[in-house]
């Protein structure tokens, strides 16, 4: 289907359909779809993982940046992930501790700090995130 760019407008791209509808999407969803391609023109090319966090807003670069050091904390005991400079805090350390209880002391760590009710569940998931999209 062949869908016709009538304005930009910031990320929203505002197309205009065969039939005559209209739709807006993100930019950065039109060009990760995997059947996006541009006719006529050349195609653009990929924009790295941080150039699409640059567009983010603030609050949530700075939650994403605040859970990578949670999230690298639990992995592997540093807050700066493997190899960084710092002392392993005795909760996080991967040599006393199985992962399992790594998280739950995260979660409970982070409900303390006013991050909301934070679960083991969350930490989890968080932590999934992350590997999908660092490995």
């Amino acid at each position: 289907m062949k869908w016709q760019v009538v304005t930009l407008s910031g990320q929203d791209i505002h197309l205009l359909g065969p039939d005559g509808g209209g739709e807006v999407v993100l930019a950065g969803h039109l060009f990760a779809d995997p059947g996006f391609t541009v006719i006529g023109a050349d195609a653009p090319q990929a924009a790295p993982q941080w150039g699409l966090f640059a567009t983010a807003p603030a609050a949530a670069r700075e939650k994403a940046l605040a859970w990578q050091r949670h999230v690298r904390e639990v992995e592997c005991g540093l807050p700066g992930g493997p190899g960084s400079e710092g002392t392993v805090r005795e909760q996080y350390d991967p040599q006393r501790h199985t992962l399992a209880e790594r998280e739950n002391a995260k979660a409970k760590e982070l409900t303390a700090l006013g991050f909301g009710r934070v679960s083991r569940t969350t930490v989890q998931r968080m932590g999934l995130a992350y590997r999908k999209q660092c490995l």
